[in-house]
């Protein structure tokens, strides 16, 4: 993991908690941090988004199908009577990892680490997996809301010199 910077990851973990507890309005608290391995994402509901630029790689968020429910329901603050394959719930999920990935952008700004983002894409289905270029570590993070729901970041990027 020598390649892997934690100024590079932390501003994801700190993001993921400020758009959880603030916009969301759903407070998580981190259970966990690992090394992923192999390509298998934790949830029935993902939404990747490509980073570019100095960083480049992936920033992810992976729920089950319940967790994406209660975010967008908290997004809303109206219930989502259709279940997680709606399209307000995988726009919901886009937009929540579109909002980690801009804030740890704003935070990395002001550093050597500056990246641009794309759209975020939506993958779903139970054991869905994403397969991480060859050479760079994901780490993944462990969260819980304080409904007892999990939910996983997942930062794989490098950085040029």
């Amino acid at each position: 993991m020598s390649d892997l910077k934690i100024e590079l990851i932390s501003p994801f973990v700190e993001a993921a908690r400020d758009v959880y507890g603030g916009f969301i309005g759903m407070p998580i608290r981190r259970k966990d941090l690992y090394l992923k391995q192999g390509y298998r994402m934790f949830g029935e509901v993902s939404a990747i988004i490509g980073l570019s630029g100095v960083v480049t790689g992936t920033c992810a968020i992976s729920l089950s199908a319940k967790a994406a429910v209660q975010t967008v329901e908290h997004m809303l603050s109206e219930p989502i009577p259709q279940g997680a394959n709606c399209l307000e719930v995988r726009d919901g999920i886009g937009e929540t990892v579109n909002m980690i990935a801009g804030k740890a952008k704003g935070t990395l700004s002001t550093t050597r680490y500056k990246f641009d983002i794309t759209l975020p894409t939506i993958i779903s289905g139970v054991g869905h997996e994403f397969f991480q270029r060859r050479g760079t570590h994901c780490v993944v993070v462990l969260f819980q809301t304080l409904g007892g729901e999990l939910f996983t970041l997942e930062v794989s990027v490098a950085a040029r010199t």
